[in-house]
């Protein structure tokens, strides 16, 4: 056995350990309402959505629980409070209410702006912010458990969002008509199908992992099936393209984590067998006409993507990545937004311009340092490793759709951050832990040994 697999072994034996909650009660109440949290974050068409109240008592359950920080994911902590601060500052242009034209600025002189809608952006990128820090430390204690805790809510709201959405696109019942948008793509409780079709993305990934490395059970074949016909009706094209990268790099992931051949011999076959059951699925779908001429439409340039009025996607990030170098503490949240009429399309300018150059600095590090450790500890042989070679390549998934739409307020994104940072830092404990075990006997060994040979200390 090498060093590495020997390294790995023994982290998992040391993660696998029982972990024993301070108080049993205090424990039971977390993980319900986690479920219960995670369940509801398919339903945002309200704002507050029922999500954010479910959050604050989540935090209020993590008290009582005693789950503690580690000091792992304070760097997630800091990253998200700069870029906020930045966004303070940009607040402080919103307040100005107008910026005098900059020679060759293609934006109006005088912005009018709404400034508690202003706050109201920047206080919701804190909150959900936070969120993916408390979603972070309650995975990185007990993580084997709060994981199954949050993989099982997070498929149900899924199917409950599906389901929703699937019901309103065929107009089975008008009650569900405000599941769907403009009577042609499912939103399935969300506000737009672009943010339904990402949230759907990591529980579709889990199901068929487990597939391959589990066993097939019924309930997970009509889940599947039932999220898998949800993304198709979305019409996303952000979300059917990080879809195919992110199931592209799990398959990856998988076949080079799993040593067994019989498990690489079952993700062939199940690879094979998706890919025939998704054709099967199009087929039927692209049978019933409006559907077919919508997917036909979809994966063609849409004329938002090129239309001539200088207001095209490809133009309003030319224009944002422009007005960024104008305005280094950025024009405020919403600030571009009001200038224009439309939004950057594009999560990383979008950030540069609400929350300046400091707050996009930290957002774009908070992004590459989540590539970076998510990367590192895939590879660690732990209990939950197999989680992680599905949430990692949904976070990457993430960042790319950041490139083409808005995913900065996304509340999936920031439970995906939190997944990512929490089983880092379990993962990183687990090594730590060991490291110290395998010291630690050397170590009281020489110390008891101290008194028989007093000569050598003088």
């Amino acid at each position: 056995m090498s060093a590495l697999d020997h390294a790995e072994t023994a982290a998992t034996l040391t993660a696998a350990r029982t972990f024993t909650p301070a108080n049993a009660l205090a424990d039971r109440f977390l993980h319900v309402v986690l479920y219960i949290t995670v369940a509801s974050s398919f339903f945002v068409l309200v704002e507050p959505a029922p999500y954010e109240y479910l959050a604050f008592v989540l935090g209020g359950a993590c008290v009582l629980a005693r789950v503690t920080m580690s000091r792992f994911v304070l760097p997630l902590l800091v990253l998200l409070l700069i870029r906020d601060f930045g966004g303070a500052l940009g607040l402080l242009q919103i307040v100005a209410a107008g910026w005098p034209r900059v020679a060759g600025d293609p934006i109006a002189t005088i912005i009018t702006v709404d400034t508690p809608d202003s706050i109201r952006f920047l206080a919701v990128s804190f909150y959900l912010g936070l969120t993916a820090v408390l979603f972070a430390c309650i995975l990185s204690q007990d993580t084997v458990r709060r994981m199954a805790t949050l993989k099982a809510a997070y498929i149900t709201a899924a199917v409950i969002g599906s389901t929703l959405g699937t019901i309103a696109y065929f107009q089975l019942s008008p009650a569900f008509a405000s599941f769907m948008l403009d009577g042609s793509r499912a939103t399935g409780g969300f506000k737009t199908p672009n943010d339904f079709g990402g949230f759907l993305i990591l529980p579709l990934m889990w199901l068929f992992e487990g597939f391959v490395v589990d066993r097939i059970k019924l309930r997970n074949v009509i889940a599947t099936a039932v999220i898998l016909t949800g993304l198709l009706l979305s019409f996303s094209r952000g979300a059917w393209g990080s879809t195919v990268l992110g199931f592209a790099l799990m398959i990856y992931f998988l076949f080079l984590t799993q040593h067994d051949f019989r498990v690489r011999r079952r993700l062939i076959f199940f690879v094979v067998i998706g890919i025939a059951a998704i054709a099967v699925l199009l087929l039927i779908l692209s049978s019933i006409g409006t559907i077919g001429q919508m997917i036909m439409e979809r994966t063609q340039l849409q004329a938002y993507d090129v239309n001539a009025d200088n207001r095209s996607r490809f133009q309003l990030e030319i224009d944002s990545f422009h007005e960024m170098f104008s305005h280094p503490f950025g024009m405020g949240p919403w600030g571009f937004a009001h200038a224009t009429n439309w939004v950057s399309h594009d999560t990383f300018l979008g950030t540069m311009l609400n929350h300046g150059w400091l707050g996009g600095a930290a957002y774009l590090t908070l992004i590459v340092v989540t590539l970076w450790i998510g990367f590192r500890v895939l590879w660690v042989r732990t209990p939950w490793q197999i989680l992680m070679v599905a949430a990692y390549p949904a976070f990457v998934g993430m960042v790319f759709e950041g490139v083409w739409g808005d995913t900065d307020h996304w509340r999936h994104f920031y439970v995906l951050l939190g997944i990512v940072w929490g089983l880092a830092a379990a993962t990183q404990k687990a090594l730590w832990r060991d490291r110290w075990e395998r010291v630690a006997p050397v170590v009281k060994a020489g110390m008891l040994a101290e008194p028989q040979n007093p000569e050598r200390f003088g």
